[in-house]
């Protein structure tokens, strides 16, 4: 019985343990878990646009047309029969320009000079709270080759269109929209094949979300240093910058390695296409950084040997250098670059959505350890992301404290600002919940020290062990080996029968002592005494003919043969 009611008093607590391990341990999992909305408010304030902007002063050759080559190329054509009209002529002479613009667009007489600058805009995202921004390498560094072209394109837009211009007044035609586009970017790279740069410079500026009383939520550009810079893809795109300010909105790094195919993967970033769209009004307050939400298609190995993760989030010029989250709002990935295909129609390149390409974590972390920089969460954003849950559950007051928490000790916290009038709006209309006075998990804490003291009081009272008798006058008390040995039914020790001798004379009868518990070393027998009449058999008496039978050991209680001299068992005399 007592056996039965501590199995069933263990399992009770095993029982009782494992479901409040599993129960803790999936709820721990399930909190770890975000979805998309609450990732993007979470890391709206550290996902921040960086503009880079270049100047030079530049000697650019004047270009013309070598008419005798193009004359030539047409009348090979015509005696061809490739051309047999007049309407094809011109059309002949347009396609060939756009077609080799090499051979046909040289350089002219005399040259002339100008400051010129271009840019570039990409996505980083803050990891400390003092300033160090992650992004990609070129969102910030340009190579020879393409600073020429940049230069060229965007820097002599105004003279490439004055050469257009007088193209299609030479001609005598108007340029379609595509042909347009084409014939810019063949007299670009022309001029970025001659000209020549000097007095060159650079400056990147990081915009964060700024609160500003009356305009919302603007971008304020912060300069920043370059740490650290890697090499354009197919190098490690990587580079990392530092701004000069304190108390910034960070997010959280996480680890690529433990991704696996097929979980979902979200960017935030400001892609051109949204960001600067001509329907949309233009204002500093539309500059928010817009959420792609994909999944993880495989790992791709780099001609260096090292891998990239691949996804078919929707990213685009402009998320060049943004985070890639997991499903746990940590950032396993930087969106680096997409894939392309020529058109066969015009001979271009278009994007194709669905192949996209993020630089994974480890590679950051390469960047960071070199750089001597440790990610770490700001204290304010903690308290930020606890606003964000409590207006997320319609905890307004509260999450509205915590907001004002933030808004005071950095009164510049990216959205602060926004989520304090979001709040107050949902109060006003009646919409807040008040929260539980004790926290969740106290209560938690409570109700398992509560269920452990309770079994252990049962534990106790349960397993508790019994007070053993004293042993009386002329009774034997076992030990413990004696303990273990078989059961054999309750009897009292009957005296120890010497074995037959020759009647000695008859003594002086010895002194009565007090019965006591101990035994000397050497027990002498006593003097046979007077028989006595047999009294009537009970079950006692019953007990002492098998005690007579088998007398015991006084020491450890073993049975002894009825010639043993020393115990079997304690090897004490007998």
């Amino acid at each position: 019985m007592y056996d039965r009611a501590r199995g069933s008093i263990l399992f009770f607590v095993v029982f009782v343990f494992s479901s409040l391990i599993l129960i803790t341990g999936c709820g721990s999992e399930q909190a770890k878990t975000l979805d998309p909305p609450k990732i993007a408010e979470y890391n709206k304030p550290g996902t921040v646009y960086i503009e880079t902007l270049w100047k030079a002063d530049v000697t650019v050759t004047n270009l013309t047309i070598n008419e005798k080559a193009l004359t030539d190329k047409i009348l090979a054509m015509v005696l061809a029969g490739q051309i047999t009209s007049e309407d094809q002529i011109l059309g002949a002479v347009v396609n060939e320009l756009l077609t080799n613009p090499k051979l046909y667009i040289i350089p002219g007489a005399g040259t002339r000079s100008l400051p010129v600058q271009t840019g570039a805009s990409g996505t980083g995202f803050i990891i400390t709270p003092d300033g160090y921004v992650v992004t990609n390498a070129h969102v910030v560094k340009m190579t020879d080759a393409e600073m020429k072209q940049s230069m060229a394109l965007i820097g002599l837009s105004d003279l490439v269109e004055a050469d257009i211009a007088g193209i299609e007044t030479e001609l005598g035609l108007t340029l379609t929209e595509d042909q347009n586009k084409k014939m810019s970017e063949a007299l670009a790279t022309a001029y970025a094949q001659y000209l020549t740069l000097s007095n060159q410079s650079s400056e990147s500026q990081v915009l964060m979300g700024v609160a500003i009383a009356g305009l919302g939520t603007v971008q304020k550009g912060s300069p920043a240093e370059l740490i650290k810079v890697g090499e354009q893809v197919p190098g490690k795109d990587v580079a990392v910058l530092k701004i000069n300010a304190n108390n910034l909105p960070t997010v959280k790094l996480g680890d690529d390695t433990t991704v696996k195919d097929g979980e979902q993967a979200i960017a935030l970033g400001y892609p051109g296409v949204a960001t600067f769209n001509p329907l949309i009004k233009k204002s500093e307050e539309n500059i928010k950084p817009s959420l792609t939400v994909g999944s993880i298609s495989g790992r791709k190995t780099m001609q260096g040997g090292w891998e990239v993760l691949q996804t078919d989030t929707s990213i685009t010029h402009g998320n060049s250098g943004g985070p890639l989250f997991n499903n746990r709002g940590e950032v396993i990935g930087i969106t680096t670059f997409g894939s392309v295909q020529q058109n066969t129609t015009t001979g271009g390149f278009d994007e194709v959505q669905g192949f996209n390409f993020a630089i994974p974590t480890t590679v950051i972390k390469q960047f960071l350890n070199e750089s001597n920089v440790t990610p770490t969460e700001g204290p304010l954003t903690k308290t930020y992301h606890e606003g964000v849950d409590l207006a997320s559950e319609d905890h307004y007051s509260a999450a509205k404290d915590k907001f004002k928490q933030v808004s005071e000790s950095s009164p510049g916290f990216p959205y602060v600002s926004d989520q304090i009038s979001l709040c107050t709006a949902k109060i006003n209309e009646g919409l807040d919940k008040s929260t539980f006075p004790i926290p969740m998990w106290l209560i938690i804490i409570v109700v398992l020290i509560v269920i452990v003291a309770v079994i252990g009081l049962i534990l106790f009272l349960v397993l508790k062990p019994k007070k053993k008798s004293k042993a009386g006058p002329g009774q034997f008390v076992p030990p413990a080996s004696a303990a273990a040995q078989a059961p054999r039914p309750a009897a009292k020790p009957a005296p120890v029968v010497p074995p037959a001798q020759p009647a000695p004379p008859a003594p002086e009868p010895p002194a009565p002592t007090e019965p006591s518990a101990a035994v000397t070393e050497t027990i002498t027998p006593p003097a046979p005494a007077e028989p006595e009449p047999a009294p009537e058999k009970t079950e006692e008496g019953e007990a002492g003919d098998a005690a007579e039978e088998h007398h015991f050991c006084a020491y450890c209680a073993t049975p002894l043969p009825a010639d043993a001299v020393f115990c079997p068992n304690c090897a004490k005399p007998v």
